[in-house]
């Protein structure tokens, strides 16, 4: 076969073999397309594999992504808004021991709250407030003077304003903080705190009836993070609005607040208890299965 019959030869099976494709892509458009095999690897659809997040054979970009996960959803997506709330920060160890503690009352025996925001943000408040501002450190009464509390790093509160009574603490965007909760009586107290409308041991919407931190007499606690189980806190951390533990949470209308629910200890009822579980252990059988 001589250079030119070869060429033709090639030319014919090339033209066949184009028309044969272009049959069997008709006839699989005819029918259901065939589900992929998992571990195919994308070999069509523009752009590399590594452009971008990919569904099928199409690109589809972070923006797409975000109104994907928004399309139907009764929550909007958090907007930022000026000033602090409070992130969940890193993962730390903090050991949580449990106790017991029988209420006077169903009821709060005192409810409190104080604010923080940076300093921008508190002065802007403090002129709606109105009245007499001064600016402070260290920590000050709550609950009827049952408490004395403020937001701490290292020991040192941070400084807040009072006016005419109402406290805001000035906070640092990016800085971690503690809420500092001292018992100011000789009673057992229980505190049930919330950051941002948050209770901080469940994380979920705050409540006066759930529980809280039992603090002896004269004794103190700094509460370091929201909690995650028995023995890890995330810390609490100073941060936008948008990115706060709240928002993500699907609202944050609450940021900017910490809130104070303290409950005295039934002391009658608890010496009562007391002693009936005395008696009970004075009257334990050593030896039960003696005839």
């Amino acid at each position: 076969m001589n250079p030119a019959q070869l060429r033709r030869l090639i030319a014919f099976c090339s033209v066949s073999l184009a028309i044969t494709l272009m049959a069997s892509c008709s006839s699989m458009n005819s029918k259901t397309a065939p589900s992929l095999n998992p571990v195919m690897p994308f070999s069509y659809g523009a752009g590399p594999i590594t452009a971008g997040n990919r569904s099928g054979g199409f690109a589809i970009s972070n923006s797409s992504i975000d109104n994907l996960l928004t399309t139907g959803s009764t929550t909007p997506r958090i907007q930022d808004r000026p000033g602090l709330g409070t992130s969940a920060g890193q993962e730390k160890y903090s050991q949580m021991e449990t106790t017991r503690l029988l209420r006077k009352s169903d009821t709060p025996d005192a409810v409190d709250s104080f604010h923080y925001n940076d300093e921008t943000g508190a002065k802007a408040m403090a002129g709606v407030l109105g009245g007499s501002i001064s600016k402070r450190s260290g920590l000050f009464p709550a609950a009827g003077e049952r408490l004395k509390v403020g937001l701490v790093r290292y020991g040192d509160a941070y400084p807040h304003f009072d006016i005419n009574g109402k406290r805001i603490v000035i906070g640092e965007n990016g800085a971690h903080y503690e809420v500092r909760l001292e018992n100011r009586t000789k009673k057992r107290i229980e505190i049930v705190l919330s950051v941002d409308g948050l209770n901080v041991l469940t994380g979920k919407a705050a409540s006066p009836q759930q529980h809280g931190f039992v603090l002896e007499p004269k004794h103190w606690y700094n509460v370091d993070g929201f909690r995650k189980d028995s023995t890890t806190v995330r810390s609490f951390v100073f941060g936008s609005v948008s990115r706060s533990k709240a928002a993500a949470k699907g609202g944050a209308s609450n940021v900017g607040v910490v809130g104070l629910a303290v409950f005295e200890e039934d002391e009658a009822r608890a010496k009562a208890e007391l002693r009936k579980e005395q008696l009970a252990r004075e009257s334990a059988n050593a030896f039960p299965g003696a005839r």
